[in-house]
């Protein structure tokens, strides 16, 4: 009987220690903090710096990386060594950016989904899911014009659009639809008689946020990068499109205004299927770019090599001898055209060392961040030379 007397204490002990464990804890955790508080006071001063001179240290130590990272982007080779050597480059530049990403040669089981959406006066719309990567899919408006012959193979123009700002509804809760603008990269090639692939990229929340920074770091941890998941959407749209009977394989261009811009100088980079581009409002001095927006604008912008290798200009290089027209604003608030100005010449150098000087134009025209879609059709009918039975009157 008087064991037992002892077992509620014992029980009472045990759910004492147990819960009261997190108070043990913190007497320990403020026992040490005290003893070092006392050994602060009392250690020798050879080692107490003053707060001033440490961080002092630190900074000069910032300052020396920085200045060995500042000579690390001006060794960096030019232009006109990328295109001597094409196809190394090439393959260094998807290297640099992880790209393709895992699974892209995995042949999927999945077909091209079409789906019509309707016809105006204009063109007729088709929405295409296309499988890209396991449980990946790129999509978009596939826009043929109203006036073409059915029957007829038109020249592609993939349409890049950039981010711009959230899209704006209408009073109907709906978005613009097609409108004659110098925004628009579907206008006036539907116009001009080609065939129009417009794919949609990754920007926003429902909410109007910008999530592209979330998924740059987690496709870096991942061992690839957000340009290239985007890219090797726009390759696997166009392996499913210049399958179509209605498509002339042989002459694709794409154009692209600000992000879409910045898609279609690597994607045609890396695709030479893609045969014209139109850069509008990205082509840039890069370095000041991203400097200007230090520590993370334009994220995904920021991938290995970005400002040693893979300057502007070098990307062009790989474009190169194809076709390329570069368009910048002279008011352009985001990418200031000093900027486009200062590496122009770059690639224009690289085009003339190929004795193909009349394929690339820089041209710049008095707006701010926009884009001359009748300017770029014209460069582009000037190399692809499309059949004018397609073109409307």
């Amino acid at each position: 009987m008087r064991a037992r007397s002892w077992i509620p204490l014992v029980l009472l002990l045990l759910a004492w220690s147990y819960f009261a464990r997190p108070v043990y804890d913190f007497a320990w955790v403020a026992a040490g903090r005290l003893r070092d508080m006392a050994g602060a006071r009392i250690g020798s001063p050879t080692l107490r710096p003053s707060r001033e001179a440490e961080v002092g240290r630190s900074l000069a130590q910032g300052e020396e990386i920085a200045g060995y990272l500042r000579g690390l982007r001006r060794a960096a080779p030019d232009a006109l060594t990328v295109a001597g050597a094409p196809e190394a480059a090439r393959e260094q530049l998807r290297r640099s950016l992880r790209y393709p990403p895992p699974g892209f040669d995995t042949p999927s089981t999945e077909a091209v989904v079409e789906t019509l959406v309707g016809e105006d006066e204009f063109a007729t719309y088709r929405e295409l899911k296309v499988p890209v990567l396991p449980g990946v899919y790129a999509t978009g408006m596939y826009l043929r014009p109203k006036t073409a012959d059915p029957a007829q193979k038109l020249p592609l123009v993939i349409s890049a659009h950039g981010r711009g700002g959230m899209p704006s509804e209408t009073a109907d809760g709906k978005l613009p639809g097609l409108r004659k603008s110098r925004r628009d990269l579907a206008w006036d090639a539907l116009k001009h008689g080609y065939a129009v692939w417009l794919p949609v990229y990754v920007h926003y929340n429902q909410d109007g946020s910008d999530f592209r920074d979330r998924l740059t770091a987690r496709a870096w941890q991942a061992g690839t990068s957000l340009p290239a998941i985007e890219i090797a959407k726009t390759v696997k749209v166009l392996d499913a499109l210049l399958k179509r009977p209605d498509i002339d394989a042989g002459r694709v261009a794409m154009m692209g205004h600000s992000y879409g811009g910045f898609y279609t100088l690597y994607t045609t980079a890396l695709d030479p299927r893609i045969r014209v581009a139109v850069v509008a409002a990205y082509f840039n001095d890069r370095e000041a770019v991203l400097d200007g927006s230090e520590p993370t604008g334009f994220l995904d912008w920021r991938f290995p090599d970005s400002l040693t290798l893979w300057r502007d200009p070098s990307v062009a290089a790989l474009v190169a001898p194809r076709p390329l027209l570069i368009e910048a604003g002279n008011q352009d608030q985001l990418f200031p055209i000093a900027g486009a100005r200062k590496v122009a010449p770059e690639v224009e150098r690289v085009y003339e060392r190929l004795g193909v000087a009349d394929r690339f134009e820089f041209r710049e025209f008095v707006a701010r961040h926009d884009f001359d879609g009748e300017a770029a059709m014209n460069f582009i009918d000037r190399h692809l030379k499309p059949s004018p039975r397609g073109a409307r009157e």
